[in-house]
């Protein structure tokens, strides 16, 4: 769902038109730490955006995302080559994922979602961060990655039965796939949920109706909204049972001064 390094960046800045809500101030240091591989500097900023209650959605959408989209118009613009900018990604990647890693599992009994690439599909960055974002909304969530044919995907849900399945498009160009694969899913497994999500509704909300989705999403918030609402309870929990940015904040702001 995220745009991967090497292709075009999207419309609109870190620093300008393309930064909106609290975590604005937040992008330039986060672009800083990524570029110069400073995975603790990177970890920090992420500390600082949970200590004002952002969850890993909002990390993703109002940080993460921005900040890529800055360093890759830099690309774009020559300022950095593709080496750097793919290890941004991989540094970026890295630090979300522990911090992730401080959130507690789902419960037993949770939804499963599906999350997998088109064929085709190389940008897989945005689908394993929203995975991670599923199983913080109390989602069991499994992600297949890039380039995933269709044919294995389907056979997948033929095998695991999941009770949705989130397919990530990041290029006008594969839309068609993308119709294609939520129709034959369909056919397969009525009762599943198909979401689609990715920087192609981002940039043009119209496309949604192409897919033939149940639901379409442009960012990690309303991806975690959506399966906020979807999902039920488990016996002797109550709505919502996830854990909240509050747990985040406390345990990744704790193993920073832990690591000082």
């Amino acid at each position: 769902m995220t745009r991967r390094n090497g292709s075009a960046p999207a419309s609109g800045s870190a620093s300008g038109a393309g930064c909106h809500g609290p975590l604005c101030d937040l992008t330039g240091p986060l672009v800083v730490a990524l570029l110069a591989s400073d995975e603790r500097a990177v970890e920090a900023v992420f500390a600082s955006a949970a200590s004002r209650g952002a969850d890993l959605a909002l990390l993703a959408r109002d940080l993460v995302s921005p900040a890529l989209d800055e360093v890759g118009l830099m690309w774009h613009r020559g300022e950095v080559s593709v080496a750097e900018e793919h290890l941004a990604t991989a540094v970026v990647y890295r630090a979300f994922t522990r911090c992730a890693s401080h959130v507690p599992p789902p419960p037993l009994g949770a939804p499963r979602l599906l999350l997998s690439c088109l064929a085709g599909e190389f940008h897989e960055l945005g689908a394993r961060l929203v995975g991670e974002v599923a199983r913080a909304a109390g989602w069991q969530a499994e992600t297949l990655g890039a380039n995933t044919p269709r044919e294995a995907v389907l056979g997948y849900i033929a095998q695991r039965r999941p009770d949705a399945v989130g397919l990530s498009c990041a290029l006008t160009g594969h839309l068609a796939e993308c119709g294609k694969t939520v129709a034959e899913i369909r056919r397969l497994a009525p009762g599943v949920k198909v979401l689609v999500g990715g920087s192609v509704f981002r940039r043009d909300g119209a496309t949604c109706g192409l897919t033939g989705a149940d639901a379409c999403f442009s960012d990690a918030v309303a991806l975690r909204d959506w399966l906020v609402a979807h999902r039920p309870a488990p016996d002797g929990c109550g709505a919502p049972c996830a854990p909240g940015s509050e747990a985040l904040r406390k345990k990744v702001g704790g193993s920073r001064r832990t690591r000082a």
